[in-house]
């Protein structure tokens, strides 16, 4: 009695979230995805309580999984997420999140109860396992027939700005994107073409005789603290995110993802295309796309004469960046402990100080690597931080004296351990801007926040008026060599931050890919999602997959 109560239960649920549906698409999708899974376990056991239970419990698991998802990531469930959640190289994340592994553990859980319960029951004949493999079979082509209808594509598309509130939609409408395919945009790359040749007839006279070091730094969750809405505080300046004597390029930068997902802004920088360019693919980029790319960033600092050097805190194995950025051209990937780093690998994304980054990155420039120590080569150094990344202390002292009304106590607390994070990376930063200085060699200094982040799942109001505030962080630029330089857009993409990199170093472009980014960049005033001319950014995009083909 009491499982086959359990078992109302469960399918009560699953039917009040299908009726639950907010859009007509769902209703098709929900009701042809149950079938699917009732009907696929009925023909396989032939058991109908097994084959009921399997499609109610895996509802409920789906549903709770899309929830946490949202409530961590604020982005909806797709089904390239399941890239990230089968590698278990990705798992350890998971260990200081008590309350996401505790949401994981029971969702696995519930996906046992889901295989194996009711695997004891009466089996049907081999007819009625006959005719539900027929049905799994109709279920699934008309999914994958429906998944491509241009109504319910826009549907689902139109739903994704409002978390893709229905889970049933979004897993069917994502399958399609499980599989690699040139983007699509409904522009003329011929039109972009003229206007990029109009727009370079007089270009911005370059000259990088001595070539600069380059050093790039993703810097983890970092927005300027400043930039919350705060009506009563005492943080201290901040001068990393202030224009300087050596500042040649500020700006507030547009970010392709919010709370997490560091890989995808990684994607934007190193590519010069944001991940949203591949639609459900843009979580699983790092898998999935990357082996397609036929140019970016690295390629043409490579063909330049640079020696490309990646320094992550991340083991090389999480998110599948060794391979990604194998694919991308580095020519070496380290981790701290490479460099003399004296704790084990499980200790880096969580102890390590954005301070001790940039020692070892002031290693690298010193070659003090057994692969780095013959080197004649300028060096581009790309570097990772990680400090500033949560879990956030909920119970800390209100020290800089916060106060925001909308936001909770909790939220408080875990903003000041967030600010006294920024206040410490600000202190390496100017500590690495000092170094490159004393140095005496001509340098770029780059660094970016990749997203920002939600506190006690509360997210604070920002000052400035921008389309999607919470998806806007920073770039800043240094340098002793850029007298040549001239800041020319107050916004920029994250997509064109390289090309603007290469140009504030005097690099010329050397392949029509990077020509074509830092055109577009000047085309439309550094915006690319925000941009006003739509039928610009089509035709742009229209040039970089039909007429260069940069992903095939």
């Amino acid at each position: 009695m009491i499982a086959y109560t359990f078992l109302a239960l469960f399918t009560l649920a699953a039917m009040i979230f299908i009726i639950n549906s907010h859009y007509r698409w769902t209703y098709f999708f929900s009701i042809a995805l149950f079938v699917f899974f009732f009907s696929g376990m009925l023909a396989i056991s032939g058991q109908w309580q097994r084959a009921l239970n399997f499609a109610s419990v895996l509802f409920v698991a789906l549903m709770l999984f899309h929830r946490l998802k949202i409530h961590y990531y604020k982005q909806p469930l797709l089904i390239s997420d399941f890239f990230l959640v089968v590698d278990w190289r990705n798992w350890e994340t998971l260990m200081h999140y008590k309350g996401a592994l505790g949401g994981v553990i029971g969702l696995l859980a519930l996906l046992g109860y889901a295989i194996f319960g009711w695997s004891s029951a009466e089996p049907l004949d081999a007819v009625v396992r006959a005719f539900n493999a027929v049905l799994f079979l109709i279920s699934g082509a008309l999914m994958w027939h429906y998944s491509k209808n241009p109504n319910a594509v826009q549907v689902w598309l139109d739903s994704l700005p409002d978390d893709g509130r229905d889970v049933f939609l979004n897993l069917p409408m994502s399958c399609r994107g499980i599989f690699f395919k040139v983007p699509q945009f409904p522009g003329d790359g011929e039109k972009f073409a003229a206007r990029m040749n109009a727009q370079c007839s007089n270009p911005t006279a370059l000259n990088a005789e001595i070539k600069p070091d380059i050093v790039v730094a993703l810097l983890e969750s970092t927005l300027n603290p400043h930039q919350f809405a705060f009506t009563k505080q005492n943080i201290p300046p901040l001068p990393m995110f202030e224009r300087q004597n050596d500042t040649v390029f500020i700006s507030p930068l547009r970010v392709h993802t919010f709370a997490g997902a560091t890989w995808r802004s990684e994607f934007a920088f190193l590519a010069g295309v944001p991940p949203t360019d591949y639609g459900a693919l843009a979580n699983g980029v790092f898998y999935s796309v990357v082996p397609h790319l036929q140019s970016g960033l690295i390629k043409n600092l490579r063909a330049q004469g640079y020696f490309c050097v990646a320094l992550s805190p991340f083991t090389k194995g999480n998110y599948n960046a060794k391979s990604a950025y194998d694919h991308f051209a580095f020519d070496l990937m380290l981790q701290p402990q490479d460099l003399g780093y004296p704790a084990p690998f499980s200790k880096n994304l969580w102890t390590i100080s954005s301070e001790e980054m940039m020692a070892y990155t002031r290693m690298i420039l010193e070659k003090k690597h057994p692969a780095l120590e013959n080197l004649n080569q300028p060096l581009f150094v790309y570097v990772l931080t990680m400090r500033e990344h949560g879990p956030y202390n909920l119970e800390m002292e209100n020290i800089y004296g916060l106060e925001m009304p909308a936001l909770g106590a909790k939220s408080i607390s875990s903003l000041n351990d967030y600010t006294q994070r920024i206040v410490a990376l600000n202190d390496a930063v100017e500590s690495m801007g000092q170094y490159l200085h004393e140095r005496g060699k001509p340098f770029v200094f780059g660094y970016f926040g990749d997203h920002q982040v939600a506190f006690d799942n509360q997210i604070p109001a920002k000052k400035g008026d921008f389309p999607s505030p919470d998806c806007i962080t920073q770039l800043i630029v240094r340098s002793n060599c850029a007298k040549q330089f001239e800041q020319t857009q107050d916004f920029l993409d994250l997509a064109f931050a390289g090309g603007l990199i290469m140009e504030i170093a005097g690099l010329q472009a050397k392949d029509d890919f990077m020509k074509a980014n830092q055109a577009m960049r000047k085309l439309s005033d550094g915006r690319l999602e925000d941009a006003a001319d739509k039928q610009l950014v089509n035709d742009y995009r229209s040039y970089l997959y039909q007429i260069l083909k940069i992903a095939q």
